[in-house]
Protein backbone atom coordinates (compact mmCIF):
# COMPACT_ATOMS: atom_id res chain seq x y z
CA UNK A 1 0.00 0.00 0.00
CA UNK A 2 1.07 3.56 -0.94
CA UNK A 3 2.45 5.04 2.40
CA UNK A 4 1.28 8.35 1.12
CA UNK A 5 -2.08 7.54 0.72
CA UNK A 6 -2.22 5.85 3.99
CA UNK A 7 -1.28 9.22 5.81
CA UNK A 8 -3.98 11.47 3.77
CA UNK A 9 -6.51 8.97 4.67
CA UNK A 10 -5.42 9.33 8.28
CA UNK A 11 -4.97 12.95 7.78
CA UNK A 12 -8.46 13.29 6.60
CA UNK A 13 -10.15 11.22 9.52
CA UNK A 14 -8.42 13.27 12.34
CA UNK A 15 -9.65 16.37 10.83
CA UNK A 16 -13.00 15.15 10.59
CA UNK A 17 -12.74 13.67 13.84
CA UNK A 18 -11.51 16.83 16.02
CA UNK A 19 -14.99 18.53 15.00
CA UNK A 20 -16.54 16.64 17.94
CA UNK A 21 -13.80 17.48 20.50
CA UNK A 22 -14.49 19.42 23.41
CA UNK A 23 -14.86 23.43 23.41
CA UNK A 24 -11.61 25.12 23.26
CA UNK A 25 -10.69 27.65 26.70
CA UNK A 26 -10.71 30.52 24.24
CA UNK A 27 -14.03 29.97 22.76
CA UNK A 28 -15.13 29.61 26.46
CA UNK A 29 -13.67 32.97 27.10
CA UNK A 30 -14.95 34.34 23.58
CA UNK A 31 -18.42 33.32 24.43
CA UNK A 32 -18.48 34.66 28.10
CA UNK A 33 -17.16 38.08 26.39
CA UNK A 34 -20.01 38.20 23.89
CA UNK A 35 -22.91 37.22 25.99
CA UNK A 36 -21.71 39.99 28.56
CA UNK A 37 -22.39 42.22 25.45
CA UNK A 38 -25.45 41.42 24.36
CA UNK A 39 -26.62 41.96 28.31
CA UNK A 40 -26.67 38.59 30.00
CA UNK A 41 -25.95 37.30 32.95
CA UNK A 42 -23.57 33.88 34.02
CA UNK A 43 -26.91 32.63 35.19
CA UNK A 44 -28.91 33.40 32.10
CA UNK A 45 -26.07 32.30 29.45
CA UNK A 46 -26.10 29.06 31.30
CA UNK A 47 -29.82 28.99 31.03
CA UNK A 48 -29.70 30.03 27.18
CA UNK A 49 -27.25 27.12 26.69
CA UNK A 50 -29.08 24.62 28.61
CA UNK A 51 -32.44 25.50 26.50
CA UNK A 52 -31.01 25.29 23.36
CA UNK A 53 -28.06 22.62 23.70
CA UNK A 54 -29.88 20.84 26.72
CA UNK A 55 -25.49 20.65 27.52
CA UNK A 56 -23.61 23.12 30.14
CA UNK A 57 -21.40 26.01 28.49
CA UNK A 58 -18.23 23.69 29.30
CA UNK A 59 -19.94 20.26 28.08
CA UNK A 60 -20.27 21.86 24.37
CA UNK A 61 -18.51 20.86 21.46
CA UNK A 62 -15.67 23.03 19.86
CA UNK A 63 -18.17 23.03 16.70
CA UNK A 64 -21.34 23.84 18.78
CA UNK A 65 -18.67 26.88 20.67
CA UNK A 66 -18.10 28.02 16.61
CA UNK A 67 -22.14 27.89 16.16
CA UNK A 68 -22.83 29.88 19.08
CA UNK A 69 -20.20 32.79 18.78
CA UNK A 70 -21.25 32.92 15.34
CA UNK A 71 -24.94 33.65 16.30
CA UNK A 72 -23.71 35.90 18.97
CA UNK A 73 -21.33 38.19 16.70
CA UNK A 74 -24.55 37.98 13.99
CA UNK A 75 -26.75 39.70 16.44
CA UNK A 76 -29.62 35.99 16.55
CA UNK A 77 -29.02 35.75 20.09
CA UNK A 78 -29.93 38.77 22.60
CA UNK A 79 -31.82 39.36 25.38
CA UNK A 80 -34.70 41.13 24.14
CA UNK A 81 -35.18 37.49 21.96
CA UNK A 82 -33.81 34.88 24.14
CA UNK A 83 -37.00 32.91 24.59
CA UNK A 84 -36.04 31.47 28.51
CA UNK A 85 -36.22 35.09 29.61
CA UNK A 86 -38.90 37.32 28.28
CA UNK A 87 -42.68 37.11 27.98
CA UNK A 88 -41.85 35.43 24.23
CA UNK A 89 -41.52 31.80 25.72
CA UNK A 90 -45.05 32.10 26.62
CA UNK A 91 -45.90 32.43 22.79
CA UNK A 92 -43.58 29.07 21.63
CA UNK A 93 -45.15 26.09 21.10
CA UNK A 94 -42.72 23.91 22.64
CA UNK A 95 -43.98 24.86 26.12
CA UNK A 96 -44.56 22.28 29.21
CA UNK A 97 -48.43 22.42 29.13
CA UNK A 98 -48.79 22.23 25.51
CA UNK A 99 -52.01 19.74 24.47
CA UNK A 100 -51.03 17.25 22.21
CA UNK A 101 -52.71 16.80 18.74
CA UNK A 102 -53.82 13.68 17.86
CA UNK A 103 -55.33 12.45 14.56
CA UNK A 104 -57.06 9.29 12.86
CA UNK A 105 -54.36 8.05 10.67
CA UNK A 106 -51.19 9.63 12.50
CA UNK A 107 -48.19 7.58 12.16
CA UNK A 108 -45.22 7.92 14.05
CA UNK A 109 -43.18 7.54 17.51
CA UNK A 110 -45.48 8.25 19.57
CA UNK A 111 -43.71 9.75 23.42
CA UNK A 112 -44.89 9.45 26.85
CA UNK A 113 -45.28 11.11 30.33
CA UNK A 114 -43.78 7.72 31.49
CA UNK A 115 -40.76 7.65 28.94
CA UNK A 116 -41.85 5.01 27.13
CA UNK A 117 -41.61 4.84 23.37
CA UNK A 118 -44.45 3.23 21.14
CA UNK A 119 -44.25 3.29 17.05
CA UNK A 120 -47.63 3.07 15.30
CA UNK A 121 -50.80 4.33 14.24
CA UNK A 122 -53.73 6.28 15.64
CA UNK A 123 -56.71 4.15 14.79
CA UNK A 124 -58.90 6.25 16.84
CA UNK A 125 -59.62 9.38 19.14
CA UNK A 126 -63.05 8.77 21.51
CA UNK A 127 -63.67 10.75 24.69
CA UNK A 128 -60.42 11.74 26.21
CA UNK A 129 -58.58 8.18 24.77
CA UNK A 130 -57.18 7.53 21.30
CA UNK A 131 -56.33 3.66 20.29
CA UNK A 132 -52.56 3.12 19.31
CA UNK A 133 -51.94 0.39 17.03
CA UNK A 134 -48.38 -1.09 16.73
CA UNK A 135 -46.59 -4.50 15.85
CA UNK A 136 -47.24 -5.27 19.23
CA UNK A 137 -50.83 -4.43 19.40
CA UNK A 138 -53.59 -1.76 19.80
CA UNK A 139 -53.59 0.04 23.09
CA UNK A 140 -56.10 2.48 24.32
CA UNK A 141 -54.05 5.07 25.72
CA UNK A 142 -55.48 8.57 28.11
CA UNK A 143 -55.39 11.31 25.37
CA UNK A 144 -52.71 13.29 28.45
CA UNK A 145 -50.69 11.15 28.75
CA UNK A 146 -48.99 11.80 25.08
CA UNK A 147 -46.78 13.84 24.85
CA UNK A 148 -46.70 16.95 22.52
CA UNK A 149 -43.98 16.70 20.09
CA UNK A 150 -43.20 20.02 18.42
CA UNK A 151 -39.74 21.25 16.24
CA UNK A 152 -37.89 23.82 15.19
CA UNK A 153 -36.81 23.40 11.55
CA UNK A 154 -34.59 25.27 8.98
CA UNK A 155 -34.16 24.08 5.81
CA UNK A 156 -31.13 25.26 3.39
CA UNK A 157 -33.39 27.65 1.62
CA UNK A 158 -33.10 29.49 5.13
CA UNK A 159 -36.76 28.55 5.50
CA UNK A 160 -38.29 27.98 9.13
CA UNK A 161 -41.29 26.49 10.72
CA UNK A 162 -42.31 25.81 13.85
CA UNK A 163 -45.17 23.54 14.92
CA UNK A 164 -46.38 20.40 16.11
CA UNK A 165 -44.72 17.00 14.26
CA UNK A 166 -47.92 15.17 13.05
CA UNK A 167 -45.96 12.62 11.37
CA UNK A 168 -42.78 11.53 9.91
CA UNK A 169 -41.71 9.24 7.20
CA UNK A 170 -38.04 8.29 6.10
CA UNK A 171 -37.82 11.32 4.19
CA UNK A 172 -39.85 13.93 5.46
CA UNK A 173 -41.82 15.42 8.79
CA UNK A 174 -45.33 16.88 8.69
CA UNK A 175 -45.09 19.88 10.90
CA UNK A 176 -48.60 21.83 11.87
CA UNK A 177 -47.79 25.65 11.84
CA UNK A 178 -50.45 28.54 12.54
CA UNK A 179 -50.30 28.84 8.86
CA UNK A 180 -51.00 25.02 7.67
CA UNK A 181 -49.41 21.82 7.62
CA UNK A 182 -45.42 21.90 5.99
CA UNK A 183 -43.82 18.98 4.51
CA UNK A 184 -39.96 18.92 5.39
CA UNK A 185 -37.91 16.73 3.29
CA UNK A 186 -35.10 15.45 6.07
CA UNK A 187 -32.55 15.74 3.17
CA UNK A 188 -32.91 19.79 2.70
CA UNK A 189 -32.79 20.19 6.38
CA UNK A 190 -30.17 22.40 7.92
CA UNK A 191 -30.84 22.47 11.87
CA UNK A 192 -33.19 21.31 13.84
CA UNK A 193 -34.66 21.05 17.58
CA UNK A 194 -36.68 18.41 18.35
CA UNK A 195 -38.77 18.68 22.16
CA UNK A 196 -41.13 16.05 23.65
CA UNK A 197 -43.60 17.74 26.30
CA UNK A 198 -40.99 21.16 26.21
CA UNK A 199 -37.90 19.17 26.82
CA UNK A 200 -35.12 19.36 24.26
CA UNK A 201 -34.50 15.80 22.61
CA UNK A 202 -30.42 15.67 22.98
CA UNK A 203 -30.55 13.07 21.00
CA UNK A 204 -31.70 15.28 18.22
CA UNK A 205 -29.13 18.42 18.93
CA UNK A 206 -28.26 19.39 15.48
CA UNK A 207 -24.89 19.07 15.52
CA UNK A 208 -25.06 15.48 16.68
CA UNK A 209 -27.85 14.22 14.88
CA UNK A 210 -27.89 13.22 11.62
CA UNK A 211 -31.29 10.74 9.73
CA UNK A 212 -29.04 9.78 7.27
CA UNK A 213 -26.27 10.51 5.08
CA UNK A 214 -25.84 13.51 2.76
CA UNK A 215 -24.82 10.79 -0.24
CA UNK A 216 -27.23 8.38 -1.29
CA UNK A 217 -24.64 5.90 -3.56
CA UNK A 218 -25.27 4.56 -7.03
CA UNK A 219 -22.31 3.10 -6.50
CA UNK A 220 -19.47 1.50 -4.58
CA UNK A 221 -15.96 2.65 -6.13
CA UNK A 222 -16.44 0.83 -9.55
CA UNK A 223 -19.37 -1.61 -8.52
CA UNK A 224 -23.02 0.19 -9.01
CA UNK A 225 -25.34 -0.20 -6.02
CA UNK A 226 -29.38 -1.06 -6.86
CA UNK A 227 -30.19 2.56 -6.20
CA UNK A 228 -30.77 4.76 -9.33
CA UNK A 229 -30.22 9.04 -9.54
CA UNK A 230 -32.59 10.96 -8.39
CA UNK A 231 -35.03 11.91 -11.40
CA UNK A 232 -33.79 15.18 -13.04
CA UNK A 233 -30.14 14.96 -11.76
CA UNK A 234 -27.00 14.95 -13.50
CA UNK A 235 -23.56 13.61 -12.37
CA UNK A 236 -19.78 13.83 -13.73
CA UNK A 237 -17.13 11.88 -11.76
CA UNK A 238 -13.52 10.73 -13.17
CA UNK A 239 -14.60 8.07 -15.37
CA UNK A 240 -17.89 8.69 -16.64
CA UNK A 241 -21.10 11.08 -16.59
CA UNK A 242 -24.80 9.79 -15.88
CA UNK A 243 -28.64 11.18 -16.05
CA UNK A 244 -31.22 10.52 -14.18
CA UNK A 245 -34.14 9.90 -16.44
CA UNK A 246 -36.67 8.33 -13.29
CA UNK A 247 -36.56 7.56 -9.55
CA UNK A 248 -35.97 4.35 -11.19
CA UNK A 249 -33.87 4.76 -14.65
CA UNK A 250 -30.73 6.72 -14.83
CA UNK A 251 -28.67 6.37 -18.61
CA UNK A 252 -24.28 6.72 -18.39
CA UNK A 253 -21.80 7.11 -20.58
CA UNK A 254 -17.52 5.82 -20.10
CA UNK A 255 -16.76 9.33 -21.97
CA UNK A 256 -12.83 8.29 -22.14
CA UNK A 257 -14.39 5.77 -24.39
CA UNK A 258 -16.31 8.42 -26.47
CA UNK A 259 -13.53 10.34 -27.20
CA UNK A 260 -11.44 7.63 -28.37
CA UNK A 261 -14.79 6.82 -31.34
CA UNK A 262 -15.98 4.03 -29.41
CA UNK A 263 -19.33 5.51 -28.17
CA UNK A 264 -21.12 3.55 -25.17
CA UNK A 265 -24.48 3.81 -23.46
CA UNK A 266 -25.22 2.07 -20.24
CA UNK A 267 -28.74 1.72 -18.27
CA UNK A 268 -29.48 0.85 -15.13
CA UNK A 269 -33.37 0.15 -14.42
CA UNK A 270 -34.16 -0.50 -10.31
CA UNK A 271 -37.47 -3.16 -10.68
CA UNK A 272 -37.54 -3.85 -7.42
CA UNK A 273 -38.32 -1.55 -4.31
CA UNK A 274 -39.79 -1.54 -0.54
CA UNK A 275 -38.84 1.06 1.85
CA UNK A 276 -39.90 1.25 5.09
CA UNK A 277 -39.55 3.29 8.52
CA UNK A 278 -36.23 1.68 9.03
CA UNK A 279 -35.05 -0.50 5.81
CA UNK A 280 -34.87 -0.01 2.42
CA UNK A 281 -34.14 -2.49 -0.44
CA UNK A 282 -34.31 -2.52 -3.86
CA UNK A 283 -32.90 -4.35 -6.88
CA UNK A 284 -31.88 -3.62 -10.31
CA UNK A 285 -30.94 -4.69 -13.91
CA UNK A 286 -28.11 -2.81 -15.71
CA UNK A 287 -27.22 -3.37 -19.20
CA UNK A 288 -24.10 -1.62 -21.14
CA UNK A 289 -23.44 -1.44 -25.19
CA UNK A 290 -20.69 -0.25 -27.13
CA UNK A 291 -20.82 0.72 -30.34
CA UNK A 292 -17.05 -0.18 -31.63
CA UNK A 293 -15.73 -1.90 -28.83
CA UNK A 294 -11.64 -2.40 -29.52
CA UNK A 295 -9.82 -5.78 -29.70
CA UNK A 296 -6.95 -3.64 -28.14
CA UNK A 297 -9.62 -3.14 -24.64
CA UNK A 298 -10.68 -6.74 -24.87
CA UNK A 299 -6.74 -7.94 -24.72
CA UNK A 300 -5.96 -5.47 -22.14
CA UNK A 301 -8.56 -6.24 -19.78
CA UNK A 302 -7.77 -9.94 -20.17
CA UNK A 303 -4.02 -9.62 -20.84
CA UNK A 304 -3.32 -12.18 -18.13
CA UNK A 305 -5.42 -14.74 -19.44
CA UNK A 306 -2.96 -15.00 -22.98
CA UNK A 307 -0.70 -17.60 -22.36
CA UNK A 308 2.96 -18.00 -24.05
CA UNK A 309 4.36 -21.27 -24.61
CA UNK A 310 6.53 -23.19 -22.27
CA UNK A 311 9.82 -21.39 -22.29
CA UNK A 312 9.20 -17.88 -23.06
CA UNK A 313 10.70 -15.35 -20.97
CA UNK A 314 7.17 -14.67 -19.72
CA UNK A 315 3.89 -16.72 -18.68
CA UNK A 316 1.15 -14.40 -19.77
CA UNK A 317 1.00 -11.57 -21.68
CA UNK A 318 0.54 -8.66 -18.91
CA UNK A 319 4.01 -9.52 -18.14
CA UNK A 320 5.75 -8.89 -21.61
CA UNK A 321 7.36 -5.78 -22.05
CA UNK A 322 5.80 -5.46 -25.58
CA UNK A 323 2.49 -3.37 -26.80
CA UNK A 324 -0.99 -4.74 -27.07
CA UNK A 325 -1.04 -3.69 -30.90
CA UNK A 326 1.85 -6.09 -30.95
CA UNK A 327 -0.89 -9.21 -30.29
CA UNK A 328 -3.56 -7.59 -32.52
CA UNK A 329 -4.60 -9.96 -35.00
CA UNK A 330 -4.46 -7.85 -38.54
CA UNK A 331 -7.78 -8.80 -39.70
CA UNK A 332 -9.60 -7.89 -35.97
CA UNK A 333 -11.78 -4.81 -36.09
CA UNK A 334 -13.40 -2.62 -34.21
CA UNK A 335 -16.94 -4.84 -32.75
CA UNK A 336 -20.14 -4.52 -31.04
CA UNK A 337 -20.10 -5.23 -27.09
CA UNK A 338 -22.45 -5.34 -24.42
CA UNK A 339 -22.76 -6.03 -20.84
CA UNK A 340 -25.39 -6.93 -18.72
CA UNK A 341 -25.48 -7.34 -14.45
CA UNK A 342 -28.23 -8.05 -11.54
CA UNK A 343 -27.50 -6.17 -8.20
CA UNK A 344 -29.84 -6.11 -4.95
CA UNK A 345 -28.98 -3.49 -2.11
CA UNK A 346 -30.67 -3.40 1.32
CA UNK A 347 -29.91 -0.53 3.78
CA UNK A 348 -30.86 -0.20 7.54
CA UNK A 349 -31.25 2.49 9.99
CA UNK A 350 -28.18 2.35 12.66
CA UNK A 351 -29.14 0.82 15.96
CA UNK A 352 -27.79 4.06 17.52
CA UNK A 353 -30.40 5.99 15.15
CA UNK A 354 -27.43 8.07 13.45
CA UNK A 355 -27.33 7.30 9.46
CA UNK A 356 -27.24 3.79 7.58
CA UNK A 357 -25.46 1.01 7.46
CA UNK A 358 -26.27 -0.81 3.58
CA UNK A 359 -24.84 -3.87 1.95
CA UNK A 360 -25.01 -4.56 -2.07
CA UNK A 361 -24.60 -7.93 -3.70
CA UNK A 362 -24.29 -8.09 -8.00
CA UNK A 363 -23.09 -10.25 -10.52
CA UNK A 364 -22.06 -9.06 -13.99
CA UNK A 365 -20.80 -10.66 -17.37
CA UNK A 366 -19.81 -9.27 -20.92
CA UNK A 367 -19.34 -10.71 -24.37
CA UNK A 368 -15.68 -9.73 -24.33
CA UNK A 369 -15.07 -13.66 -24.90
CA UNK A 370 -17.47 -13.97 -28.07
CA UNK A 371 -14.61 -15.30 -30.92
CA UNK A 372 -11.36 -13.84 -28.87
CA UNK A 373 -9.17 -16.41 -30.95
CA UNK A 374 -10.07 -14.43 -33.99
CA UNK A 375 -8.38 -11.21 -32.16
CA UNK A 376 -5.01 -11.92 -31.35
CA UNK A 377 -1.77 -13.36 -33.18
CA UNK A 378 -0.68 -16.74 -32.95
CA UNK A 379 2.75 -16.14 -32.25
CA UNK A 380 5.03 -13.33 -30.48
CA UNK A 381 7.99 -12.20 -30.89
CA UNK A 382 10.42 -11.51 -28.71
CA UNK A 383 14.48 -11.01 -28.10
CA UNK A 384 14.20 -12.65 -31.37
CA UNK A 385 12.64 -15.76 -30.46
CA UNK A 386 9.17 -16.38 -31.39
CA UNK A 387 6.80 -18.04 -28.93
CA UNK A 388 3.19 -19.19 -29.32
CA UNK A 389 0.35 -17.76 -28.01
CA UNK A 390 -3.10 -18.65 -26.89
CA UNK A 391 -5.84 -18.07 -24.63
CA UNK A 392 -6.16 -20.03 -21.54
CA UNK A 393 -7.94 -23.17 -21.14
CA UNK A 394 -8.65 -22.93 -17.47
CA UNK A 395 -12.13 -22.95 -16.36
CA UNK A 396 -12.53 -20.15 -14.13
CA UNK A 397 -11.46 -17.78 -17.48
CA UNK A 398 -14.02 -19.80 -20.00
CA UNK A 399 -16.50 -16.39 -19.63
CA UNK A 400 -16.07 -12.97 -18.35
CA UNK A 401 -17.43 -12.64 -14.78
CA UNK A 402 -17.38 -9.93 -11.86
CA UNK A 403 -19.55 -10.83 -8.58
CA UNK A 404 -19.06 -8.34 -5.93
CA UNK A 405 -20.13 -7.50 -2.49
CA UNK A 406 -20.20 -4.10 -1.42
CA UNK A 407 -20.43 -2.34 2.25
CA UNK A 408 -21.25 1.38 3.23
CA UNK A 409 -21.33 2.77 6.98
CA UNK A 410 -22.60 6.41 7.69
CA UNK A 411 -19.52 7.44 10.33
CA UNK A 412 -21.05 10.84 10.09
CA UNK A 413 -23.77 12.75 7.93
CA UNK A 414 -20.88 14.13 4.99
CA UNK A 415 -18.83 10.76 5.78
CA UNK A 416 -19.00 7.06 5.00
CA UNK A 417 -16.91 4.10 5.39
CA UNK A 418 -16.98 2.01 2.18
CA UNK A 419 -15.59 -1.67 1.36
CA UNK A 420 -15.95 -3.84 -1.48
CA UNK A 421 -14.73 -7.31 -2.30
CA UNK A 422 -15.36 -9.43 -5.55
CA UNK A 423 -14.52 -12.36 -7.56
CA UNK A 424 -13.14 -11.20 -11.05
CA UNK A 425 -11.18 -12.81 -13.65
CA UNK A 426 -10.24 -9.49 -15.52
CA UNK A 427 -9.25 -7.92 -12.98
CA UNK A 428 -5.37 -6.98 -12.15
CA UNK A 429 -4.16 -4.71 -9.23
CA UNK A 430 -1.86 -2.05 -10.11
CA UNK A 431 0.20 0.56 -8.45
CA UNK A 432 -0.41 4.30 -7.83
CA UNK A 433 1.71 5.47 -10.59
CA UNK A 434 0.82 2.47 -13.00
CA UNK A 435 -3.02 3.69 -12.43
CA UNK A 436 -2.22 7.31 -12.90
CA UNK A 437 0.13 6.88 -16.09
CA UNK A 438 -3.04 4.56 -17.23
CA UNK A 439 -5.76 7.68 -16.78
CA UNK A 440 -3.99 10.23 -18.14
CA UNK A 441 -3.67 7.84 -21.42
CA UNK A 442 0.17 6.93 -21.27
CA UNK A 443 -0.68 3.55 -21.25
CA UNK A 444 -4.42 2.56 -23.12
CA UNK A 445 -7.11 5.44 -23.42
CA UNK A 446 -7.21 8.82 -21.78
CA UNK A 447 -9.58 8.84 -18.65
CA UNK A 448 -10.16 5.15 -18.16
CA UNK A 449 -8.27 1.92 -16.64
CA UNK A 450 -8.00 -0.06 -19.24
CA UNK A 451 -3.65 -1.27 -18.70
CA UNK A 452 -2.81 -4.74 -19.98
CA UNK A 453 0.07 -4.34 -17.00
CA UNK A 454 -0.39 -5.53 -13.04
CA UNK A 455 -0.81 -8.49 -11.01
CA UNK A 456 -3.63 -10.54 -11.43
CA UNK A 457 -6.15 -11.58 -8.46
CA UNK A 458 -9.33 -13.80 -8.90
CA UNK A 459 -10.60 -12.78 -5.16
CA UNK A 460 -9.66 -9.44 -3.66
CA UNK A 461 -10.92 -6.73 -1.71
CA UNK A 462 -10.89 -3.03 -1.33
CA UNK A 463 -11.64 -0.33 1.46
CA UNK A 464 -11.41 3.80 2.29
CA UNK A 465 -13.61 6.44 2.91
CA UNK A 466 -16.26 9.33 1.01
CA UNK A 467 -16.43 12.50 1.86
CA UNK A 468 -19.20 15.08 0.93
CA UNK A 469 -17.97 18.35 0.54
CA UNK A 470 -20.98 19.73 -0.20
CA UNK A 471 -24.63 18.47 -0.98
CA UNK A 472 -23.01 18.34 -5.00
CA UNK A 473 -19.15 17.55 -4.72
CA UNK A 474 -18.07 14.91 -3.06
CA UNK A 475 -14.16 12.51 -2.88
CA UNK A 476 -13.47 9.44 -2.20
CA UNK A 477 -9.87 7.72 -1.20
CA UNK A 478 -9.35 4.08 -1.15
CA UNK A 479 -6.53 1.52 -1.69
CA UNK A 480 -6.78 0.19 -5.42
CA UNK A 481 -7.05 2.22 -8.60
CA UNK A 482 -8.37 4.22 -9.47
CA UNK A 483 -7.14 5.04 -5.47
CA UNK A 484 -8.97 9.08 -5.76
CA UNK A 485 -12.86 8.96 -6.76
CA UNK A 486 -14.27 12.83 -7.65
CA UNK A 487 -17.86 12.99 -8.07
CA UNK A 488 -19.91 16.24 -9.05
CA UNK A 489 -23.49 15.79 -8.40
CA UNK A 490 -26.34 18.35 -9.81
CA UNK A 491 -29.76 18.19 -8.07
CA UNK A 492 -32.87 19.08 -10.24
CA UNK A 493 -30.52 19.88 -13.03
Amino acid sequence: MNIRLIILSLSLLCFLQSQDKSILPAQKTAIKTLAVKAGFSSPELQQHIKHYYGLTLNSLSQEQGAELIRSFQSGLISKETSPIINEFEKQKPHQHNLIPILEVGMVKRFHFKDGSVRKGEIVTVLDGNATLKTNSGSFTIPQNEFLAETAEIKNKNGESFTGMVMGETTEEFIIRTKYGDAVVQKREIANMKRYYGGVLDKQTENTRRFYKGTDELTSVFLDPTAFPLATNTFYISGLSIGYGLTDNLMMTTRFGSNFSGDLNLRAKMKFYHKDTANKEVAAAWGLGVHRAYSPEDIISQYSHVINLQDGAPFSTFNEAPVDVNDIVAPEADNNFHAFGYLVFSSRTTNPSGRGKVGWTVGAKTTTAFLDRDAIIVDSLTIQEETFALSWSDKPEYEVPFRIWLGLEYDLRKNLKFLSSAWIDNGYKTMSMSQTWDDYIGVIGDRFSIDSPRGTPTLIDFDFGIQYAVNESFRIGIHFQQPFLDIYWEFFEF
